[in-house]
């Protein structure tokens, strides 16, 4: 029982007086009352019973590391039981992540590939090295894509303990991959423009979307839910949208994030979210970023390349890239 009030008072102070409700209060006074409404919460509670509830759905969680899950059967449900299941509420990780050093598709505005580092890339690597010794983080684990870039600039680090995930790799561009954004406007017009129409359910042809990605990357995200400090090395598409996951930014948002080269995102959670911190490194890059466009020029492009009707465009493009239930059953 004393372990238990020590818990709550530690949980109050620590993670309850940052809420908006106490912001500007004096701790003590926010403290008390939080602690009066732990009062009057049980007062009311019922607590779900594994004999007398067990026709129902439910997930109990109790003290943190203690689970019941009772009669889950749907894929929501099981995702929901893995997610919370896979939670560290208690841990308080700083996460690093960073983009590969610059490439020389990236210096010929080239998407995708497997180029190697620049020589303002290698040079990001050295300083990166440089600062993870001076800011202690030789210890942390790193993570990579299986890809050459992110390789070569985690080869720079003097960290010992180094995982490469497949889950990690860029957005696979298909067809369109070791293109310039201007050769892919004058070879797929159509493609180019219903890209920007709905970034992130655009899947290449022969290659993926940004949901498609976001999907990939839930084992990721797991693993990093699971609680523990990491330095993760990767692209830009995939920290959009593992940044867009820690930020609850929403997904049509995801694929216009911010992630310059040669910069450290430090993310540290909080109670109620996440807090971001960009690292510059002052080294000079290409700019990869490319600002949402209006759906007037969009709309326009289209037109220009031969679709006049917007929502026509979208449901052939649909049904020509994801099969149907036949052909998957060839």
């Amino acid at each position: 029982k004393q372990w238990y009030q020590r818990r709550v008072r530690g949980n109050i102070r620590e993670h309850k007086l940052r809420c908006p409700d106490y912001q500007g209060c004096d701790p003590d006074d926010a403290f008390q009352d939080f602690s009066q409404r732990i009062k009057n919460y049980k007062k009311v509670y019922q607590t779900l019973s594994l004999e007398l509830d067990r026709e129902l759905t439910f997930i109990r969680v109790s003290n943190v590391t203690q689970f019941h899950i009772n009669s889950v059967n749907s894929t929501i449900q099981s995702k929901s039981a893995y997610f919370l299941m896979n939670l560290r509420p208690h841990i308080q990780p700083t996460l690093y992540f960073t983009r590969h050093g610059e490439t020389e598709f990236n210096m010929d505005g080239k998407i995708g590939g497997d180029s190697c580092l620049s020589e303002n890339g290698r040079r990001y690597g050295e300083e990166l090295g440089r600062f993870v010794r001076e800011e202690g983080l030789s210890e942390l684990p790193v993570w990579t894509s299986l890809m050459r870039r992110t390789l070569e600039t985690g080869s720079y680090l003097p960290n010992t303990s180094v995982e490469r995930y497949k889950a990690l790799n860029e957005l696979d561009a298909g067809q369109c991959d070791g293109l310039t954004y201007q050769q892919i406007e004058t070879d797929y017009p159509e493609e180019f423009a219903l890209r920007d129409l709905d970034k992130y359910n655009y899947r290449y042809p022969r290659g993926e979307s940004y949901h498609d990605l976001c999907c990939r990357l839930e084992p990721v995200i797991m693993d990093l839910e699971k609680g523990g400090s990491v330095f993760v090395i990767c692209h830009q598409a995939v920290l959009r949208c593992i940044v867009g996951y820690l930020l609850d930014i929403p997904v049509e948002e995801i694929p216009y994030i911010k992630i310059p080269l040669h910069t450290v995102i430090k993310i540290v959670p909080t109670a109620y979210g996440c807090e971001r911190e960009d690292i510059k490194f002052g080294i000079s890059s290409a700019i990869t970023h490319r600002d949402k466009q209006s759906v007037e020029s969009i709309e326009k492009r289209l037109i220009d390349a031969g679709i006049n009707k917007v929502e026509e465009s979208r449901k052939d493009k649909s049904e020509r890239v994801i099969p149907s239930l036949e052909e998957l059953s060839i």
